[in-house]
């Protein structure tokens, strides 16, 4: 993910988790909070099948 924005707490309701390039399923999206404002972390993908795939 090379998007670095910050997200207040009400944009982070409606985030929407970027896809992966392998399978095209969501990516687990993990929130680093910074002070007021909030950093989605990539954690991987969320499909077992995918060779992308972190539990």
């Amino acid at each position: 993910m090379s998007d670095f924005r910050t997200y207040t707490e009400d944009e982070k309701h409606s985030y929407v988790a970027p896809s992966c390039e392998l399978c095209g399923q969501h990516r687990h999206i993990v929130w680093q909070q910074d002070g007021e404002r909030w950093t989605p972390r990539d954690k991987g993908c969320s499909n077992e099948a995918c060779p992308e795939f972190a539990p």
